[in-house]
Formats: C-alpha cells, sequence, structure tokens
C-alpha cells in the first residue's frame, strides 16, 4: 500500500519510488493520476485499475497477480484507505494468505494536524462525511463529544456548507482551520472561528481539494425549546405517565427545569 503525493511531486519518498518501479503491477485508484506520476518519475510499471466501482472479479485478479511477484496500490493521493477500495483489498489479500505491507508518505489527514496549531492528544477523522445530512449530524455530534479535534474531507460544493453545519454543533467559538490545495501551486491555510466561516473567501473557490479541521471539538449545548418540551412531556402522559412523572423525565432527559416542563405539560395543546 503505497502513499503518493496529495499535490507536490517532489513529496515522493525514496522507498516509495523504489517500490513502484520494482513490482511486477501498479493497481490504481485513477490510472490517468497515477500514469502520470509514474512518468514523471520514469518508471514503465504495468498499470491496472482498481477504483471505488471495480467488480470483484477485479479484486480476485489483483490476489492472481500476487502469486507471480508484488503487486503495489496507489490511491488517487496521499496514504491508501480513504474513501478508496483499498480496506477490501486488504482484506481478500490477507484472506488469500498474502502479505500486506505500508510505504507510509503524504496525508492530508497529518498534513493538516501539523499546521492547525491544536494541542491534543489526538484527532478524529470524518473523511469526506455521508450525504444524507441526519448521518452527518450524528457523526458530527459523535466526534465533538470526544473533545478532540475533528478532521474532515470536503470537496469545493460541500466545504461552505459543511462549515456552516459545524457551527450548529460546536459552536460559533470553536476554531477552524480551512486547508485547500495543500503543497500544491496554489495553497491556502486559513484559521479562523467557525462563526466567521460565512465570511471566508477560501471557502468559495470553485476548484481545490479541502481538509477542514475543527477543534478541540467541545460538543455547542442547544437548549430545547418550549415546544419541543412540550412535546415531550405530552409524549410521556399519552403513553400512561402522570404529569409529575412525566415532568421528571423530560427535565432530566432534556436538562431543563422540572418547574418549566411543568408547567409546558399543563398548557393546551396549540
Amino acid at each position: 500500500m503505497v502513499a503518493t503525493p496529495i499535490g507536490n511531486l517532489a513529496d515522493i519518498t525514496d522507498r516509495a519510488r523504489e517500490v513502484l518501479g520494482s513490482v511486477e503491477v501498479v493497481a490504481a485508484e485513477d490510472t490517468r493520476r497515477t500514469g502520470k506520476l509514474l512518468q514523471a518519475l520514469g518508471i514503465r510499471t504495468k498499470l491496472i485499475s482498481l477504483h471505488g466501482d471495480s467488480s470483484a472479479r477485479r479484486i480476485e485478479r489483483v490476489v492472481e497477480l500476487l502469486e507471480h511477484g508484488d503487486v503495489a496500490y496507489c490511491t488517487d493521493a496521499g496514504s491508501p484507505e480513504v474513501s478508496d477500495p483499498g480496506a477490501t483489498l486488504v482484506s481478500a489479500v490477507r484472506s488469500s494468505g498474502h502479505s500486506v505491507s505500508p510505504i507510509p508518505g503524504p496525508s492530508a489527514l497529518t498534513a493538516a494536524l501539523s499546521v492547525s496549531g491544536v494541542e491534543s492528544a489526538g484527532a478524529v477523522f470524518l473523511g469526506f462525511l455521508p450525504r444524507r445530512k441526519s448521518r452527518r449530524r450524528e457523526a458530527l455530534e459523535s466526534a465533538a463529544a470526544t473533545g478532540l479535534p475533528v478532521v474532515m474531507f470536503a470537496s469545493p460544493r460541500r466545504a461552505a456548507a459543511l462549515a456552516e453545519e459545524c457551527v450548529v454543533v460546536f459552536g460559533e467559538a470553536a476554531r477552524l482551520l480551512v486547508c485547500r490545495e495543500m503543497t500544491k501551486l496554489h495553497e491556502e491555510i486559513v484559521e479562523s472561528t467557525l462563526g466567521e466561516a460565512a465570511g471566508l473567501e477560501v471557502l468559495t473557490k470553485a476548484r481545490g481539494e479541502y481538509v477542514l479541521v475543527v477543534g478541540p471539538g467541545a460538543l455547542a449545548v442547544v437548549e430545547a425549546t418550549d415546544a419541543e418540551v412540550a412535546a415531550a412531556v405530552r409524549e410521556r402522559m399519552e403513553a400512561g405517565s402522570s404529569l409529575r412523572d412525566a415532568a421528571d423525565s423530560v427535565a432530566a432527559e432534556l436538562d431543563v427545569p422540572r418547574r418549566r416542563a411543568y408547567q409546558l405539560g399543563l398548557k393546551p395543546r396549540e
């Protein structure tokens, strides 16, 4: 599993160069991109395609090739197994009795953390978040609850919207680091807060790869509205609880005063 540059070709390691030039075959997420890398390195190793939509038969083909010699796998950029079929490939190769070795190198995750200025014993990496809004919110809230910085990948189309969603979960005061086109000619690294994200020009660019670092991940406290408290009390009363018991339960669950829950439970449904 060979890590390749995330932008600047000079970041290729000597070991990666040696491996790519010595294996029998290089399997690549995008043969066009990896082909340009090999051409720049003066390497003529045979290339085959292995991307997210590849069939199981293509995985089997790589396993078959291992019977005759070593095979290298490259993602589009950076270290494999992030938003690519690397994990499926590794599992299949190990199941067939072959070994898997990492050839470490560039990574957008560690590159962004190295310039974040966030002091922490670790970080939560979410990669590209789910497309469904409810699942994104769930992932963000779980990550924020750890109290660790959170690292996310985003496309140019989603970067600004993702920062806006983070405001609701992390709060306006949370630190935000926007990394665009890291190691490339038009690299931009901008530090701000989530509350200022809406005015950041760097988030409006139509092109580029984005990495967002939010941290530390302190979960923002969003107070329940009167309507939400009243609905929760009514729901418990309809299930058979007394007003007193329903108010006690809702107050504990939503972290609101018991008196408020009780009084809202007395009001007629609007």
